[in-house]
């Protein structure tokens, strides 16, 4: 394979696994809030804040392997 279908077929993957993290981290949250009762409000500002938390994370991730 050339390295560019290397580089398309690695991203792809990512975004696959971006994607199934997130899925996980809803349920995750959404069973969370069955169990703790809270009120949809309270549901947004917890996925809300997560999400940021989340983004942060993979943001810092992805700017150091860029740097290198």
């Amino acid at each position: 394979m050339n390295n560019e279908l290397k580089n398309s077929l690695y991203v792809g993957a990512r975004y696959i696994q971006i994607f199934c993290i997130a899925i996980f981290v809803f349920g995750l949250l959404w069973e969370g809030t069955e169990i703790l009762k809270l009120t949809f409000p309270e549901f947004m500002m917890l996925y809300g804040g997560s999400g940021a938390v989340i983004m942060e994370a993979f943001t810092r991730i992805f700017a150091k392997k860029k740097r290198k």
